[in-house]
């Protein structure tokens, strides 16, 4: 007999005989079990349910009589006892020949004996310990999904649609995110998350803009994966507790939600091994959960399943706040680490991990219009210029609705388009639609007037709730009208304990401020002209009189247009003169690059086209203001253009900022950051300093002898030996060059290579007129050298006779002997082995005399607005305090300096002390070797001569690389108030 004919023949006879009722009988088809909040059905089976007194007793597990009972069967029969919401004790396994009777929960096999005697749950009344019932469930459901792919996919898909609730939907659903008969797979992103399931890697995100269809995306994932995949899903925005907790509650307790992350996560893994599936758990929207800590446990999961097999997570969140999901308290979290395991760093994500989607691309639009228009019965062709909006998945959605079943317009503006949407939307909410836009217009006001920070601005943060409650005059326990979260018209999500709100479509924002919140088309031009600044304040303000002058009249085009000329003459006359007041010596290395007037270039069509330029001034260019094509300044030949030959060094790509009510603040920090650039480049150079004119002279002179024409090879050890290259005489050395620049031209002028030698000579000879050389990169920096030796010549000098600081007195052959014998290896103590400790002190006293007097000179000439702010400076001439090791100045310490008591610098050598002790002599104070002032610094190198490559020069050029380290030092503040750093 099969199952069926002993239920019917023997085993409902025999249970009606023992006194069970129908009521007290389930049979398979009203016969449930529950796995958290959902009540299975299993199905296909003949199994037999008997309650007594209303409460479960046992169950029966029925096989053919040609079906040898086996453990296997036993294990089944059992789960099903377990699983059921209150546990039957006892379990009956029959073939209709052999009947077996067992305990529920130690399976022991109780057939002939008392059972209510051999039972302890019985004896106890069936009840249990937590941690049993926690353990007995947990085998329950791993038997109950490996019995067969149908229990398995029947439990995730009832998990699946429960959790996803009313976000999934058909049209008429106002709520609904996913509707099936729409949704069209992105292909690209379906590749790439398959290749992550079956990759090591534990995370995945989906992150994108509002509207470009994150959760349409993970819905789809979710159920695609049912197949064969164990899948949970939980839409942030309503879950109120940890997701772990709210796994533990949808598999009935099994794990205890009380349980670390790590055991409960420990135990799905166990259970994805058992049933040889992949765990997927699917979280959409965290940026909408109502829960701060979210971040924070999405964390701490991640870090959990690193090292698991089974276990995957994947998560959706908007764009603009992605980053504080990633980083928390300026700490990068561990689910940063791991989605970084599988998704490299995306440049639009702030250069966080994530699978960026984005707007539908041209391939995937042809593939969804035709479903939409089947599904919405709009009708008519689209536009090229439409289809481009349309690849929003929320503005098509817009557009879809208000057509429905209307013939398509030619030509539709998205003013009119939103219009009719809010019209329509509001039309089916209890709020209706003047009050609704009434609201939507207030929040648009606050939203224009609210002052964001930097960052705020870049992650879109909207204005937290209770603020914006209070400025509309809500009281708090009334709050917002859900229907306008319903209808996707607001979006609100939790950050720092806090709701924030804002705008679920920009364009819907940007029509509410202009069409409704100021009314800009009811203006006329003054008072048009007269407001539009003030849409400049914040990015929304930006976002919307953009908007707005895309559908405005041509006479506020007009107005518009005058204003952006305005802006932008305003600017240019102000950054003109903010170089001309702090920067005058150097203005030419400011942009555009000249000493003169400076105009501002604008694109031909100011209100289509963006960007603008900064160009000379000259008698063929005499405005302030021109304009010309921007759009494709740099492709071609840029040095053929229109816009090299007339000064253009770049071209910014956008004028946005020069509408900003504050340009001054916008000109202080392009100019801070230039100046940065600048000064790290060392492109800074005085010719007032002796002292830096004879260290630079002394340097090239020695490096390129060869070039120099000397007949003198150096002996040296990590440390140039100068007394080898003096006297130098001024006159000899300007013919050197000469001979070196008329060398150069010759043989770059095509005259047979035989011929060279004789008219160098002849050129010489003659004085003639020879071209200065206009090379850059590895040349000798032969110019430079002449024009310093010029200068030094006007100063009346004719011969150098010897160094500006005082040289190594140890010879070299000693400095050898000593490293030899010694086995030493660290450069910088050989280099300071080369001095006495006597010679050593003269050099540092020289030293810091000779860079007190470069500074002076140097900040004189180039910062003389700002120099009395430069700490440094100010407080000129110094006393220095040097704590050195055994009082021995070849060793290592620390030195620092105050305010010179006397007027004078004086010098004071002493043993170490705590930095809190030398504090009391210093104003300053940090570490010191000799070869600190030897040899510049590695990490902090200054080009000596802009655009060549002068490596050696570079490193012993000591005392202009200290002017640029006390110059960084005392300008850090300055350049933290105007916007930059350095």
């Amino acid at each position: 007999m099969n199952e069926e004919e002993i239920r019917g023949k023997i085993l409902l006879p025999f249970l009606n005989d023992l006194g069970f009722n129908v009521s007290e009988i389930s049979l398979e088809r009203s016969f449930t079990i529950r796995l958290g909040k959902l009540r299975q059905m299993i199905k296909g089976r003949a199994d037999i349910l008997c309650k007594r007194h209303g409460k479960n007793l046992f169950v029966i597990e029925l096989k053919n009589d040609q079906h040898n009972i086996s453990q296997d069967d036993v294990d089944q029969g059992i789960s099903y006892s377990r699983a059921l919401d209150e546990i039957a004790p006892f379990t009956i396994v029959t073939n209709g020949k052999i009947t077996k009777i067992f305990d529920t929960i130690t399976k022991q096999d109780l057939t002939g004996k008392k059972i209510s005697d051999a039972s302890e749950f019985w004896k106890n009344g069936c009840t249990l310990a937590t941690d049993v019932d926690i353990r007995i469930r947990y085998e329950a459901l791993k038997n109950f999904v490996s019995f067969s792919d149908e229990n398995l996919q029947a439990f995730c898909r009832n998990q699946v649609q429960e959790r996803m609730g009313t976000i999934v939907g058909d049209l008429d659903s106002p709520s609904a995110k996913f509707v099936r008969e729409l949704f069209v797979p992105r292909n690209d992103l379906r590749s790439v998350f398959a290749e992550f399931v079956n990759s090591e890697a534990s995370a995945f995100a989906i992150v994108g803009s509002a509207g470009v269809g994150k959760t349409n995306a993970m819905c789809s994932l979710a159920l695609q994966c049912l197949d064969d995949k164990f899948v949970f899903f939980y839409n942030a925005a309503i879950i109120n507790k940890s997701p772990l907790e709210h796994i533990a509650d949808d598999l009935n307790g099994v794990f205890s939600s009380k349980s670390e992350s790590e055991l409960v996560l420990k135990k799905l893994d166990e259970l994805g091994r058992f049933i040889s599936k992949k765990i997927l758990i699917f979280i959409d929207g965290i940026d909408e959960t109502i829960s701060s800590a979210l971040a924070i446990e999405l964390s701490e999961i991640a870090l959990a399943i690193k090292n698991l097999d089974y276990v995957k997570l994947c998560v959706s969140c908007k764009d603009s706040i992605w980053n504080s999901v990633l980083e928390i308290n300026g700490n990068l979290t561990h689910l940063y680490e791991e989605l970084l395991k599988f998704r490299t760093r995306v440049p639009r994500l702030n250069n966080r991990p994530g699978y960026l989607l984005e707007d539908f691309s041209d391939e995937e639009l042809k593939e969804i219009i035709p479903i939409y228009k089947s599904a919405f019965g709009f009708k008519g062709n689209i536009s090229d210029q439409l289809l481009k909006e349309l690849k929003n998945g929320f503005f098509l959605r817009i557009f879809s609705e208000v057509y429905s079943n209307k013939d398509v317009p030619p030509e539709i503006d998205d003013k009119h388009l939103i219009h009719a949407y809010l019209k329509q939307s509001l039309g089916k909410t209890s709020i209706g639609v003047e009050s609704g836009l009434r609201i939507l217009s207030e929040i648009g006001r606050i939203l224009m007037n609210f002052k964001y920070s930097n960052h705020e601005e870049f992650e879109d943060d909207g204005v937290e709730l209770e603020r914006l409650l209070e400025a509309l005059n809500f009281p708090l326990d009334k709050g917002l009208p859900d229907d306008l979260f319903a209808r996707n018209l607001l979006t609100k999500y939790s950050k720092e304990d806090s709701y924030h709100i804002s705008f679920y479509y920009s364009k819907i924002r940007d029509y509410i401020i202009s069409f409704h919140t100021y009314k800009l088309h009811r203006l006329d031009d003054t008072a048009f002209a007269n407001i539009v600044g003030d849409f400049y304040h914040n990015y929304i303000g930006k976002s919307a009189i953009a908007f707005y002058i895309s559908n405005a009249s041509e006479s506020h085009q007009h107005v518009f247009r005058e204003f952006k000329k305005n802006k932008a003459l305003n600017y240019v006359t102000a950054y003109n003169a903010y170089l001309d007041e702090n920067f005058g010596t150097f203005k030419q290395l400011f942009r555009p690059g000249t000493k003169g007037e400076i105009g501002i270039v604008l694109p031909h069509d100011i209100i289509k086209n963006d960007g603008y330029a900064l160009y000379r001034i000259t008698p063929e260019l005499p405005g302030k203001i021109i304009y010309e094509d921007l759009r494709y300044a740099f492709e071609g030949n840029y040095f053929e253009g229109r816009l090299y030959k007339i000064g253009v060094e770049s071209v910014y790509s956008s004028h946005i900022s020069l509408l900003e009510p504050d340009q001054d603040k916008l000109i202080r920090k392009q100019v801070f950051d230039k100046l940065k650039d600048i000064i790290q480049k060392g492109r800074l150079s005085v010719y007032n300093s002796e002292v830096l004119l004879l260290e630079q002279v002394s340097l090239i002179v020695y490096y390129y002898l060869k070039d120099l024409y000397f007949d003198l090879k150096p002996v040296d050890l990590y440390l140039p030996r100068f007394n080898q290259i003096y006297p130098i005489d001024l006159s000899d050395l300007q013919n050197r060059i000469r001979r070196f620049r008329a060398i150069r031209h010759y043989r770059e002028s095509n005259v047979p290579y035989e011929m060279v030698t004789s008219l160098v000579e002849q050129a010489l000879k003659n004085n003639l007129d020879i071209p200065k050389l206009n090379i850059i990169g590895d040349i000798a920096p032969l110019e430079e050298l002449s024009k310093i030796v010029t200068i030094l010549q006007e100063k009346g000098y004719e011969k150098i006779e010897t160094h500006h600081l005082p040289l190594p007195d140890i010879a070299i052959n000693d400095v050898i002997r000593v490293k030899d014998e010694k086995g030493m290896t660290d450069v910088a103590q050989i280099r300071n082995n080369q001095y006495s400790p006597e010679q050593a002190r003269l050099y540092i006293e020289r030293f810091f005399r000779s860079l007190e007097s470069s500074y002076k000179d140097f900040v004189e000439q180039l910062f003389p607005t700002f120099k009395d702010g430069f700490s440094f400076y100010s407080s000129m001439p110094h006393d220095y305090f040097f704590y050195m090791k055994d009082l021995d100045i070849l060793k290592w310490g620390s030195f620092g300096y105050c305010k010179s008591k006397e007027g004078q610098s004086k010098f004071y050598y002493k043993e170490p002390v705590p930095w809190e002790k030398a504090f009391e002599d210093v104003s300053s104070l940090e570490a010191f070797s000799l070869d600190k002032i030897l040899r510049s610094d590695y990490h902090n190198q200054i080009k000596t001569i802009d655009k060549i490559n002068t490596g050696k020069v570079d490193d012993f050029c000591v005392i202009r690389n200290w002017v640029y380290k006390l110059l960084k030092d005392d300008m850090r503040d300055l350049f933290r108030q105007n916007g930059s750093y350095i």
